[in-house]
Order: structure tokens, then C-alpha cells, then sequence
């Protein structure tokens, strides 16, 4: 189903869930990058890409957030033991690489779900693509 009509009240919805679940806010800007900043309580949102991908990128990080964020008995530590605090920004051997991009891969997964239980009917289409250029340059930086 294509859904490009993406409205306020979508980022209203997102915005919410990641103050009330997890305490983090959200800001936009156009020299900002697409970025979650655990120790912040911050993602920043680059405003410059059209309303779809900024949704997208937006569920992708609220996805990244709640990976990092989970109140389950397995901590984040323990599912990426070979992550740098850091995180992807500097480049390290093949073990955090791969836990770099397990959690790339795993943050698109949990936005969609996100989306689903915020009920945000999200254009199948674009987000494939959009999932898949992404990951393509982690690809590329591996």
C-alpha cells in the first residue's frame, strides 16, 4: 500500500512515544544528521530529506532508541558485546563492524514495528528502498 500523505500528527505520534517511553526528544535542523545520541536523550533529524524519508529516518532512530532502551533481562551489551561507546562513528575491527551493522539491520526492523504499533501505515515501497540505501552504506563501510 503507498502512503506518501505522512502528516504532523505522525511525528506528533512518534515524538510521543519516544518522550513518554524512553525520555527523548526529538530535533530537526538542516545541518543535522539522522542520529540517536544515547548519553543526549537526543535524535536528530535532518530536515533537507522530503517528508517520507524524514519519517523513515525518524522510525529507524526511534528504532535504535528502543534497542538501546529495552527493559528486557538481556541488556544491549549483551546482544552487541563487540559495540565501542562509540558506536559507528569510528571504525573498528570486523567484530564491532558486524555489531554496527546488526543494529542498523535490527533498527529499521523495530522502527516498522513502531510505526505498526503507533498505528502509522508506512509506504512499504519507499521504506524498502529507503532501508536499503541505508544499509547499502554500512555495506560499503564494512
Amino acid at each position: 500500500m503507498r502512503n506518501t500523505n505522512y502528516t504532523s500528527e505522525h511525528f506528533k505520534r512518534i515524538e510521543r512515544f519516544l518522550l513518554e517511553e524512553f525520555d527523548i526528544e526529538v530535533v530537526y535542523g538542516h545541518e543535522l544528521s539522522d542520529a540517536y545520541y544515547d548519553s543526549a536523550r537526543i535524535i536528530e533529524i535532518n530536515n533537507r530529506q522530503n517528508i517520507p524519508s524524514r519519517l523513515h529516518s525518524l522510525l529507524h532512530e526511534a528504532g535504535h532508541a528502543s534497542l538501546r532502551n529495552e527493559k528486557r533481562r538481556v541488556s544491549f551489551c549483551t546482544n552487541f558485546p563487540f559495540m565501542r561507546k562509540h558506536g559507528s562513528s569510528k571504525r573498528g575491527d570486523k567484530n564491532h563492524r558486524v555489531d554496527v551493522v546488526r543494529e542498523e539491520v535490527l533498527a529499521w526492523e523495530r522502527g516498522q514495528d513502531i510505526a505498526m504499533q503507533l498505528g502509522i501505515d508506512i509506504d512499504q515501497d519507499l521504506w524498502s528502498k529507503h532501508r536499503k540505501n541505508s544499509l547499502i552504506t554500512y555495506m560499503e563501510w564494512f
